[in-house]
Order: structure tokens, then sequence, then C-alpha cells
């Protein structure tokens, strides 16, 4: 049914059969929290589940609809109080490819718990320069589930699995953005740093220090080449060690060296804060200052609208970064192009 064609009364039980909204929040508020996505699309379900929850009762059509800043609110986002970065925060969450892609777990709660109804989102996009709202409404199961465009004859969005969903383009948090923790603070600052500065050379540092490591054990093993006596238990446990040591130490001379070579690379877990998500270390230019910070490249997925992060490849592609679905990183791979913020579907 069209939201322009609702009456004060939309929200209640209607001739054709359809329940009222509140009758249905409870059950998707359940089915909800049985979800463990790391997606904005759940983030936002469950605000505008439990937006929708306080205004239940209202037959005012207005209170029963959220926009984009309303929605930014209840999520408690940055972009609460930036309209257009509220709403192409939205758009990239991609709600459409969401439900549809779990309509029938969805379904199938709802017909567990003795209902012939579910919930889909309703999104009325005003003409001029009013702001598109958004809104929970009931549909018999078994029609198509996604978002219903009122401003588009009542037609549902297909969901497009072809050309749309084999492309991907990322977002992009700047350098200053991604909070370090508080082990790295000392050496980032706020996220970012000059090469040449005092931070500039401690990160130096931190490079050459491995490589001294690595040839200080090298020395240590050809010197033990000249000692004539019996091999013992603590020259085994001291190879051992030396070993693991200086894996340890030339993994992080390659990760140095990869991103002087290719500009970017992920950044350690322990080097970012606690909440902080999957994050990547970045070298680029500001003017004739060379700078290196911590950024954030992340996306939708347009097949499962779950997080995707930046990941090594393996065999020959180790030193490739490409775009992994955090529900499925096997099966949903996108390339990543640093320089265009875009990908294609490999996998």
């Amino acid at each position: 049914m069209l939201r322009s064609e609702l009456s004060p009364t939309s929200h209640q039980p209607v001739a054709n059969g359809l329940p009222a909204v509140r009758e249905l929040l409870p059950c998707f508020r359940d089915w909800l929290a049985t979800q463990r996505d790391e997606a904005k699309a759940l983030t936002l379900l469950r605000a505008l589940t439990d937006e929708s929850l306080k205004v239940a009762g209202s037959t005012d059509l207005q209170q029963l609809e959220f926009d984009a800043l309303d929605l930014a609110q209840a999520c408690q986002w940055p972009e609460c109080d930036d309209f257009d970065a509220a709403s192409r925060k939205i758009k990239s969450a991609n709600l459409e490819k969401y439900l549809s892609s779990r309509a029938a777990d969805q379904e199938a709660f709802f017909v567990r718990h003795g209902l012939q109804h579910a919930l889909r989102v309703c999104k009325r996009s005003p003409s001029g320069r009013h702001r598109a709202q958004w809104s929970l409404e009931p549909y018999l199961l078994g029609s198509p589930v996604g978002i219903i465009d009122a401003q588009s004859d009542n037609e549902l969005v297909e969901a497009r699995l072809g050309a749309d969903g084999a492309q991907i383009e990322y977002d992009y948090a700047v350098a200053g953005t991604v909070r370090p923790s508080w082990l790295a603070r000392p050496l980032f600052g706020s996220g970012w740093f000059k090469t040449r500065s005092l931070r500039g050379l401690l990160f130096a540092c931190t490079g050459l220090a491995p490589m001294v490591c690595v040839a200080g054990l090298v020395a240590t093993v050809w010197l033990m080449l000249f000692v004539r006596r019996p091999v013992t238990t603590a020259d085994l446990a001291f190879l051992v060690f030396g070993a693991g040591l200086g894996w340890m130490l030339w993994s992080s001379i390659r990760s140095l060296w990869w991103l002087l070579a290719d500009r970017i690379i992920p950044v350690a877990d322990v080097l970012l804060g606690w909440s902080e998500a999957p994050a990547q270390l970045e070298s680029f230019k500001d003017g004739n200052a060379r700078i290196v910070g911590m950024v954030r490249y992340s996306a939708t997925c347009p097949v499962c609208a779950a997080a995707v992060e930046l990941r090594y490849g393996e065999g020959n592609e180790r030193r490739r970064l490409f775009g992994c679905c955090v529900e499925a990183p096997q099966e949903h791979v996108f390339t990543f192009d640093r320089v265009t913020r875009r990908g294609r579907r490999v996998r």
C-alpha cells in the first residue's frame, strides 16, 4: 500500500486483514535480537524498531515516521547533527539487501510465533526539499521483502545480485578520526604524524631496531659454529627461541617495507583503541609533507549487507588487500583499489 495513501488509522487493523504495526513490533524486535551480524543495517533496524515502539499507539503518521537525523540520533552516531552525512551512511547500510537476504529466516520466525504477517521497511520520498521518511509496515507472509519506496508507485525495490551486486564502494575515514590505543598514542598522537618529525624518527627506529636484533641473532648463531663442544638442551632452546623471535621481527620489518612500497597495510589490533573497528596504516602526501596515519576503508557487503574489512590474500595474492565480508569472508570477496575506492566481486 502506498504510504501517501495511508489514513490516520493505517497502523490499526484494516479491512484487508493487515494487523497493526504495534502487534508485530515485539516479534520483529525479538527476531532482530537473534541476529549477530556486524552490520550497520542491523543497528538501524533496531533503532527504528525501538523508536516505533515508543509511538506505536499513536494515530499521527508523522510520529510513526523517522528521517535520517532521527535514526542517526537513535543509533548514537557521530553524524547525528549532519543530515547529508547521516543519509549517506543509511544508504550505504543497504537495508534492502539486509532484509531480502534474511527474509526466509525472518518469516520462519514470525510463523513459529503464530503470525501470518511480518514487518518490512517503508521509505517515503516526498517531492521537493522534504526529507525522506522511514517507517515499518506489515505485509502478508509470502510477499517479497525489501524496502518499499512510496514515491515509486508502491513498487518493490528488487534485489539485484547481477551488476550491482558485483560492485562495491569503500567508505573512507580520514587520518585523525581513528583513535589509536594508549600504547600507540606516543607515536601516532591523534592518529597521524609527519615522517620528517620527532615522531617520524621514532617510527623509523621501530623499523631499524628489529633489523639490528635480527642481525644480532644471525651473528650469535654464526659465532656458535666456532664453539667446539657437544650440543646442549640450552643450545636447542636458544635456537628455537631465536627462530621464533627472528620470525616475529622479520614480520615487523616486512610490514614496514610493504607500507613504504604499497602505501597501505592493515593496523595491528594492539595499536587500535579498544572499541575501534579494524583500520589501516596509510602513507600519503599532504603538500610537500609525507604523512603516515591511521585510516579506515570499509564498506557494506552488497550480497548480505554485513560489514566488509580489508584483509591480505593468500598464496600468490598474499601481498594484495581484498575486501572480505565478516560474515562470509571466504565467499563474499571483493578487490580493493585505494585510488578509486571501488572494487568488484572476485568470489
